[in-house]
């Protein structure tokens, strides 16, 4: 009873409220002398306020939702643009990522043709180099809405696992082609340590060789020569073991070319040794005197022969040599030859290894029938005995056949 009470009373409050500021109205309105007057019942003056009630709501509404979508929109917007200018960033760092590993594959195949070419020069069998395909790197693509981001980190994990096996696999041919050259590397020090020891029993300072030699000495270690500097690809890989390697190369060939110029062979291919290089006792005098030369003995008329390519710098009547000759080989190497019964060749004749060039005999300072013979060297006197026993090593050298 108490609750219907107050809601009977709540209802005759608002109809004594409603009747009170709604009460029936009466406008007039005066038109040519005439007044008319339309009643506003409180029911209409009702319905207009609750429609101007509700237009104000409806409003208010709009402009704050208006104002509310705005700020979601801007705030959307920065969300994009951030999202596009990581992305932006993203495939920045790709790209460059990109043009380091196809730098890297090409600085790698530049290796590989220098490793080749060394091996095909040394007769060596080359082992074929893992290949390194690219072609599995996902390109970069456009930007995209933020809304694409599941698919975008998926896509981004696949590149950044495709790039991390591009760049395992490109290590793996590196450490191969290292392991190559290291080979390389130390046949090379085989053979130059033979040509040392070769030079060594042979009396040649392999130094003074080098400097006299006709080779540029500026080419020595100064990079690959499988590729023009121009085309050189600047990149993070240790190339020290590729320039030490060459380096090695340019010096075998450099002591390989100075070679050609060392007269090997033998001027009288039948002979015995008479008297020997260095101190002793003169066979006029009795008294120790130092023999520049070897001396050669055989039969009268024995043909001497050039022991290497050279040019006559004297061909004539000498002193105590009697008929001499002198051949200048090149490269500080020079031989000389005395007391010849014959001459076959006159001064600035160009001759070549094995060319006839006189006949032994007896002339000038000298008790018999022989060949006295020297080997110069930037200037100094060298023992022909040694060169002619190192000759073998020397011929095998030069024709490449040495097992070094």
């Amino acid at each position: 009873m108490g609750r219907n009470f107050k809601i009977n009373s709540f209802i005759k409050d608002l109809n004594d409220n409603i009747n009170r500021y709604f009460p029936d109205r009466q406008l007039y309105f005066r038109a040519n002398g005439d007044v008319r007057f339309v009643t506003v019942s409180k029911n209409v003056q009702l319905m207009i306020v609750s429609a101007l009630i509700c237009f104000s709501i409806w409003c208010a509404f709009i402009s704050y939702k208006y104002i509310y979508l705005d700020e979601i929109l801007t705030a959307k917007n920065g969300e994009v643009a951030e999202a596009n200018r990581n992305y932006a960033k993203i495939e920045a760092q790709f790209t460059e990522l990109q043009q380091e590993i196809q730098k890297t594959a090409a600085a790698l195949e530049q290796r590989q043709a220098y490793i080749q070419q060394v091996m095909e020069e040394d007769g060596e069998t080359l082992i074929p180099a893992e290949s390194f395909d690219d072609s599995s790197i996902l390109p970069a693509g456009e930007f995209v809405d933020v809304d694409e981001n599941n698919d975008q980190e998926a896509r981004n994990n696949r590149r950044d696992n495709t790039i991390e096996q591009l760049f395992i696999d490109l290590k793996k041919i590196e450490m191969a082609q290292n392991q190559q050259v290291a080979k390389l590397s130390n046949s090379m020090d085989n053979k130059l340590a033979f040509l040392s020891d070769t030079l060594t029993k042979a009396g040649i300072s392999q130094d003074k060789m080098m400097e006299l030699a006709n080779v540029p000495q500026s080419a020595i270690g100064t990079g690959g020569p499988f590729i023009e500097a121009s085309e050189i690809i600047e990149t993070d890989l240790n190339n020290t073991s590729f320039d030490t390697l060459f380096q090695k190369r340019a010096n075998h060939q450099d002591l390989i070319l100075a070679l050609e110029h060392l007269p090997i062979l033998t001027p009288p291919e039948k002979h015995y040794v008479s008297s020997n290089f260095g101190m002793r006792r003169d066979p006029f005098t009795k008294k120790w005197a130092n023999h520049r030369g070897l001396d050669m003995a055989a039969w009268r008329g024995t043909p001497i022969n050039a022991p290497g390519a050279g040019v006559v710098t004297m061909a004539g009547r000498n002193g105590a040599f009697g008929l001499f000759i002198e051949i200048d080989h090149g490269n500080g190497f020079k031989t000389k030859y005395g007391h010849l019964s014959k001459l076959q060749v006159k001064r600035g004749d160009k001759v070549d290894a094995g060319q006839l060039i006189g006949n032994m005999g007896s002339t000038g300072r000298s008790t018999s029938t022989h060949l006295h013979y020297e080997i110069w060297f930037n200037g100094e006197a060298i023992d022909p005995l040694k060169v002619l026993k190192a000759a073998k090593d020397v011929q095998k050298i030069k024709e490449h056949k040495y097992d070094a």
